[in-house]
C-alpha cells in the first residue's frame, strides 16, 4: 500500500504564512483538503482578528502560544453586534465557535499569539461576513 503523508510543521508554516487582508492575520494551511482543514495563524502583539461570522459549520480553536481575549456576539440587522463579556484565553485553551456567532480574537500582549484552528475551507474563502468589531478601549 502506497500513501503519502500530508506532513507540515507549524513553526515553518507560520514563517511562510500569507496575510489574510479580510481579517488582518497571517494564516497557513497545515493539512486537510478543500472541505475541511487544519490552519495555523499568528496574531502580532496587541493586534486583533477582524470581527466576522460564518453561516455554516463550526470552528475549533487551540491557543498554542500567548494570551488573548475572545469576544463572541450576535449580529443585529442594523449592522451592530450584541457582544457578550470577553473570555481570557491562554496557551493550552481550546474553544468552539458555532455558525452565526460573531467572533473576534484580540492579542492582549506584546508577544505573538499563535493559534491553530479547524474549519471548512469556505470559512476562509466564501462563507465569511466581516462586521464592526469590539470598540477599542
Amino acid at each position: 500500500m502506497n500513501s503519502t503523508l500530508d506532513l507540515s510543521n507549524i513553526k515553518e508554516a507560520l514563517k511562510e504564512a500569507k496575510p489574510d487582508g479580510a481579517v488582518g492575520i497571517r494564516i497557513s494551511k497545515l493539512t486537510g483538503n478543500d472541505i475541511v482543514a487544519f490552519y495555523a495563524a499568528g496574531i502580532d502583539g496587541y493586534k486583533r482578528v477582524g470581527a466576522h461570522y460564518h453561516n455554516e459549520g463550526i470552528e475549533l480553536y487551540q491557543i498554542i502560544e500567548g494570551t488573548g481575549n475572545i469576544f463572541i456576539g450576535s449580529p443585529r440587522s442594523d449592522g451592530e453586534v450584541d457582544w457578550k463579556e470577553p473570555v481570557k484565553v491562554v496557551a493550552g485553551d481550546c474553544f468552539t465557535v458555532t455558525a452565526g456567532e460573531v467572533h473576534q480574537l484580540i492579542n492582549s500582549s506584546g508577544n505573538q499569539l499563535i493559534i491553530v484552528f479547524v474549519c471548512p475551507y469556505s470559512h476562509i474563502s466564501t462563507d465569511r461576513t466581516v462586521v464592526k468589531g469590539v470598540p477599542l478601549e
